[in-house]
């Protein structure tokens, strides 16, 4: 319309396109030059993944498939193919720039030469070494992956531009009648181009000298690093092109000076190169702008006046759709969207939202599960927390109080007499469930999955509770995952539900959006939106919340390749944290007149967290502090510790099982991880899944049990054993193939060091048990439990205490939990021995000496142990803590206390039971 209004009907005759647009009309028009693509289908991502998943599942790859997670490279795999092409770099190309960096790896020094360390090997080389593996091994999987999109008629996303580029290097004709046909062109938004890109360009105005090549763009707005934009190709221009005319532009006719210059602080550089780029501006149409900044001490305070402040500003006349929240996360967009709504506030939200992670979904993955596999018990526990089947908090505690080894869950709720005995009020309720379930199982077998989903999602209620609950929200969710079922059916992806929940379940593990709009309230609405989605608009006043380090900061990111592509120095500017510097200017730029900061010391989460670095980079003459005395007096603090209504479980559930089974250290380390962990794994004992991590570890329990037992340590024998072992798992034949691989290589360094270690006084799979005087008058004496791997005897006394550990052997801190990325389960486990052993009448059993022994080797081959000695301290600071635990477990205390989700499994079940 722009275009329109100013060379009249002659611009529809302009070929304006995105560069994947251009691609597309190249494809139409040249369909022969595109070989690879005419004739495919485009393959979705979770294709993408799953040819990158076969590739990694061949057992040659050792760098790029670790024993502990072989699908620890797949996304990372991907994104480093997607950048070589969108760099243009080729399978063959990339071959050749593996080499070279294996030529540089190889002249560097391997050993210490002098000083302590002379005769070791050097970290650099190291180093480089594991780099040049990771490479190679990605150069073989690009190759392959490159193969199997060809053989399945497939091409991705960026083929589109690579393959335009090879059609036009490689057809004359084609290329010249395109340069023929678009003698002028303009490139806008320069700043988010890639390799692959700028090439088009550079084929597109090739055939003149001095071409017709008009680019556009602003650096400190480059924010589409994932596309593969990058100062390394914003500088390509004036490489490229020489003598081209720069022409900076400083007048800018969206915010005020104050706010502009605000925001050049926060990217201002004394590097010559970068600053030319960032051109302070000057406001040609704005006179007056303010910038406000609050502080509070919790992010709820934060939150409620940030909704009291828009209601002003609405009351006051301002309009709704010249405001907006610009927020760094599209959780936060879904967050705030709904607390507008809940106040009554028009709001027009704008994120890519992903559906898979709404509850609504997760309770469908729930029902879809149930159908699926009706005799499973951990997905009936799951099914039987759902609010829509109206089952009592009650009902549900005496359900899987009542399952036993002699009568699972899946017999239980189909028993009417055995549902009775377990004190079940409303037994109808639960016979439901088994009817809907096995009812819909049954039709799995004649009805295309999308339409086995509708019937599910009728005959259980869900739908009918969904819309009830929330009708807009709800039939949107419930909407896009039909169409997404339904889609799957077409395309001959599935053909059963388990089909279904396999592609959903791919989705989620690894992070592959189902995007769905956000319902909006029109266009006279508060806009919400991640600062990404604002770049490209303006607003009168914008509310930037949540400014604190752990949004809006330095990202941690690990670049695991460290691809050899990039062709200019451009120092420490073209990094992650100056990215996030580029992401928050843009969202403050995006205000005209008033611009509101804000952030909190304390998180919802109840974690503390301090202020963005980025704001001390903002000059105090451009802000104005706002004192928030007021908003912290009319708040309450109860709201502010978001305190949930206590579950209706009766407390005597807990103190019963406590008398009856005690407390061993696994189910204490459980406890204070979180209180519900504690509940539903040691009080409720609900089924779990067991992952082929937890089978591998039981396997190899099982392996060094019988090697010290038989007090023969024959490599033969433990090559036996593991395969016994590992045949009474549920694994699958990879998993199998990949356990036993692994099992292999952990035994071949372990057993010789047992062997050395263990002997005819050895003892396996010891169980004891003590009784522990708490003083406290409700729970006199508290049984202890615990199953020790194996004790050591010397003339007649225990010397050790080894605990066996799979996985990648931990440091020395991590076991003690003295590091940030641990709780001190290992350490406190060992010290739960110590005390269970003083607590025994033999004082022969009187062992301080525990070892935590890793059995995988680490990274060079070498068996790993860290022994400890438990002091009289240790052991008086797990007693008082134990008896603290079991206080908050016969008080109830504990069934008052949140939830965490980053160290509990079961948080959305408490959740559904808050619902109640």
């Amino acid at each position: 319309p722009r275009l329109v209004s100013q060379i009249g009907s002659a611009a529809y005759d302009v070929g304006i396109y995105t560069f994947h647009g251009f691609a597309d009309m190249l494809i139409l028009r040249y369909p022969d030059a595109y070989p690879t693509i005419i004739g495919g289908q485009p393959a979705s991502d979770i294709e993408r993944v799953q040819i990158v998943e076969a590739i990694l599942a061949d057992t040659a790859f050792k760098a790029l498939r670790p024993f502990g997670d072989p699908q620890f490279y797949v996304q990372p795999t991907l994104r480093a193919i997607q950048t070589l092409k969108q760099e243009y770099v080729g399978v063959d190309d990339f071959a050749l720039l593996v080499e070279k960096e294996k030529d540089n790896a190889a002249v560097i020094l391997r050993y210490h030469e002098k000083g302590a360390h002379k005769g070791k090997e050097r970290k650099e080389y190291l180093d480089a070494e594991k780099r040049v593996k990771r490479l190679q091994e990605l150069s073989v999987v690009y190759r392959l992956y490159e193969a199997s999109l060809r053989a399945q008629k497939r091409y991705d996303f960026d083929d589109m531009i690579v393959e335009t580029v090879r059609a036009l290097r490689a057809d004359e004709h084609m290329l010249l009648d395109i340069q023929e046909q678009f003698q002028y062109v303009l490139a806008d938004e320069h700043q988010d181009v890639n390799g692959s890109q700028n090439k088009i360009l550079e084929l597109l105005v090739g055939f003149h000298e001095r071409p017709n090549l008009f680019v556009v763009g602003d650096e400190k707005q480059a924010i589409y690093r994932f596309q593969g934009a990058s100062l390394d190709n914003f500088l390509y221009f004036e490489d490229t092109f020489k003598g081209s005319v720069t022409i900076p532009l400083s007048d800018n006719y969206r915010s005020g000076q104050t706010i502009l210059d605000a925001a050049q602080d926060l990217i201002s550089t004394d590097d010559s190169v970068v600053a030319a780029l960032r051109t302070p501006l000057t406001a040609a149409t704005v006179s007056h702008s303010t910038i406000e900044l609050r502080e509070f001490a919790h992010e709820a305070i934060e939150d409620e006046w940030l909704v009291g402040s828009l209601q002003k500003d609405l009351e006051q006349g301002m309009l709704a759709e010249d405001i907006a929240i610009i927020v760094r996360t599209n959780k936060e967009v879904e967050t705030y969207a709904a607390y507008l709504r809940k106040h009554h506030i028009p709001v027009a939200p704008s994120a890519d939202r992903d559906v898979l992670e709404h509850p609504i979904t997760k309770s469908v993955l729930t029902l879809l599960r149930a159908a699926a596999q009706p005799t499973n018990p951990a997905g009936l526990v799951q099914l039987l927390h759902e609010p829509y089947w109206g089952i009592s908090v009650a009902d549900l505690m005496h359900i899987l109080q009542a399952q036993r080894h002699t009568t699972s869950l899946v017999e239980l709720i189909r028993d009417d007499e055995k549902l009775a005995e377990a004190k079940v009020s409303d037994i109808q309720a639960i016979r439901k469930i088994a009817q809907v379930v096995d009812h819909v199982h049954k039709e799995t077998v004649t009805r295309a999955p999308h339409r086995v989903f509708e019937l599910l999602l009728v005959e259980s209620g869900f739908l009918h509770f969904v819309l009830e609950t929330d009708p807009v929200e709800g039939a949107l969710i419930v909407r896009r995952l039909y169409d997404e079922i339904e889609g799957m059916v077409n395309r001959n992806v599935i053909s059963s539900l388990k089909d279904v929940i396999a592609q959903l379940e791919l989705h989620v593990s690894y992070k592959l959006p189902l995007a769905a709009p956000f319902v909006n309230a029109g266009a006279a609405a508060v806009s919400v939106m991640t600062a990404h989605k604002a770049k490209g608009l303006e607003f009168s006043l914008v509310y930037l919340p949540h400014l604190t380090d752990r949004t809006w900061g330095k990202k941690r990111t690990t670049d695991l390749f460290s691809l050899p592509i990039v062709k200019h120095d451009v120092g420490d500017f073209d990094t992650i944290e100056d990215d996030e510097r580029r992401l928050l200017y843009v969202g403050m730029t995006r205000a005209k007149h008033t611009l509101r900061l804000s952030h909190a010391a304390v998180g919802t989460d109840g974690k503390e967290q301090v202020a963005s670095r980025f704001l001390a980079a903002l000059s105090p003459a451009h802000i104005s502090s706002v004192p928030t005395v007021a908003e912290h007096q009319e708040f309450s603090p109860t709201n502010a510790l978001r305190v949930l209504p206590v579950i209706p479980i009766a407390k005597n559930l807990l103190t019963a099982t406590l008398l009856e089974r005690g407390l061993s250290p696994t189910a204490l380390n459980n406890y204070l991880k979180s209180p519900w962990e504690y509940v539903y794994r040691n009080v409720l004992r609900v089924p779990q899944m067991k992952t082929p991590e937890l089978q591998f570890g039981t396997a190899l329990h099982r392996v060094l049990e019988k090697l010290v037992r038989q007090n023969a340590f024959d490599m033969n024998a433990a090559i036996k054993h593991l395969s016994e072992a590992l045949n009474q798992q549920a694994l699958s034949e990879e998993e199998y193939a990949r356990l036993h691989e692994r099992g292999l290589a952990a035994l071949a360094a372990y057993t010789p060091h047992v062997a050395s270690q263990a002997g005819e006084g050895s003892r396996t799979e010891v169980k004891l048990e003590a009784m522990l005087t708490t003083g406290l008058l409700e729970f006199h004496e508290l049984t202890l439990t615990g199953t020790l791997d194996r004790i050591d005897y010397e003339n007649g006394m225990i010397v050790r205490v080894i605990d066996y550990k799979t996985g990648k052997p931990k440091t020395r801190g991590q076991i003690e939990g003295t590091t940030k990325d641990s709780h001190g389960d290992y350490k406190r486990q060992l010290t739960f021995y110590a005390l269970l052993l003083s607590l025994q009448s033999d004082t022969a059993m009187h062992c301080r000496t525990g070892v935590i022994s890793f059995v995988e080797p680490d990274s060079r081959g070498v068996v790993r142990e860290e022994v400890f000695t438990v002091s009289d301290a240790d052991i008086a600071v797990l007693t008082a803590e134990i008896i603290r635990v079991t206080k908050e477990i016969v008080s109830g205390h504990a069934l008052t206390l949140p939830c965490d989700e980053e160290v509990c499994h079961y948080c959305d079940l408490v959740e559904k039971l808050h619902t109640r």
